[in-house]
């Protein structure tokens, strides 16, 4: 799965550089003001940072400081993981709910510039990253409380 977010990503980064040379082309050399291009560049950002967090939830790729938790003892180590993991699901289920309770109260309403761009298909890409994201949260949950050896090559880096 994490696989196809990073193509997903790729691809909304190509939309996004596109969308962005399309409005620099048309404002400074056609002298056409086209603000729907600021609108869905906006909105491609968006989209490219939430689905690249929930790639990278996977590998744990976010950045941590670990100057004190590498100091403690490794059973430590393993219980401010597991802690910390609780608290971030806690907040990604939130979130994810919120997001869904704001895609459905958005349904019907569009962008002002651009009339087929809804504004809740923002949040239902939030929703499904958070998703997404509690389920690798999740999954490393898992894998420490059963004792899965973690280190810095198979994580991507420290936890």
């Amino acid at each position: 799965m994490k696989k196809y977010l990073e193509w997903l990503n790729a691809v909304v980064l190509l939309m996004m550089l596109v969308i962005t040379v399309l409005s620099v082309t048309l404002r400074v050399v056609l002298k056409i003001p086209a603000s729907w291009t600021e609108s869905l560049a906006q909105y491609s950002f968006i989209f490219l940072v939430f689905i690249g967090s929930a790639a990278v939830m996977r590998d744990e790729g976010h950045i941590t400081i670990t100057f004190f938790v590498d100091r403690l003892s490794p059973l430590l180590q393993k219980l401010l993981r597991i802690v910390g993991r609780l608290l971030i699901l806690s907040f990604v289920v939130m979130f994810s709910l919120g997001a869904l309770q704001a895609t459905k109260l958005n349904w019907g309403t569009s962008l002002p510039t651009v009339s087929w761009m809804r504004i809740s298909y923002m949040y239902m890409v939030l929703f499904a990253s958070g998703v997404i994201m509690t389920f690798y949260l999740l999954l490393n949950l898992y894998e420490d409380i059963f004792g899965r050896k973690r280190d810095a090559a198979s994580t991507g880096g420290s936890t």
